[in-house]
């Protein structure tokens, strides 16, 4: 009898694991054992040196890899895992997938007048960015001593940017924050604008 193929779906983004597991695990536990290929075994974070989540792993065990590997990039994919993503086999990268681009905007949580945090409605803020940033966008918020990141996903980061831009140059709390346009995984192409002050 064949052992079974151990694998890792490395997701480079912020993701929380309640959130990993309504995205991206339980449809994927779905799919694998709808098909009989295989089950989803765990799950886990890296943290970055900030305390941000650099990147989430699904554990996976299949019976056969050629058989559940187009099911696994086509499930992941369609929940909406990032360009950059990975699936490993003992280190290695067996393959490269995700459609998804991110644009991060590190809201400045320290410089800014008092008046600005005092004011601030953050549940507001963020529907208005979604709003613009396009549905289903948001993935959600990290909370940093100095920065509050606020995390959106669709299929053009360039055209998520132009529409998010306008709208944190009218936001009073938009005033100096930092934008990762394509953030994700280090060594993909980015770019890091910072808003203006009022």
């Amino acid at each position: 009898m064949t052992s079974p193929t151990l694998l890792i779906a490395r997701l480079y983004e912020h993701i929380e694991p309640i959130a990993r597991g309504e995205r991206y695990e339980d449809p994927l536990l779905g799919a694998l054992e709808s098909r009989g290929l295989g089950s989803v075994t765990g799950g886990g974070s890296q943290l970055n040196e900030h305390g941000g989540i650099e990147f989430a792993e699904i554990e996976i065990e299949v019976a056969n890899l050629d058989d559940a590997l187009a099911v696994i990039v086509d499930t992941l994919e369609r929940a909406g895992a990032p360009e950059g993503s990975e699936l490993l086999r003992d280190a290695e990268v067996v393959r490269q997938f995700g459609k998804q681009q991110g644009v991060a905007v590190y809201l400045d949580g320290v410089s800014l007048p008092d008046d600005v945090y005092a004011n601030l409605d953050f549940g507001a803020t963020v529907d208005s960015l979604e709003s613009v940033a396009g549905p289903a966008s948001y993935h959600g918020f990290w909370q940093g001593p100095e920065e509050t990141g606020l995390f959106f996903f669709g299929p053009n980061a360039e055209d998520m940017f132009s529409r998010l831009e306008q709208v944190l140059r009218d936001l009073p709390i938009g005033q100096n924050a930092r934008v990762v346009v394509r953030a994700g995984k280090k060594g993909l192409p980015s770019r890091t604008v910072r808003m203006p002050r009022h």
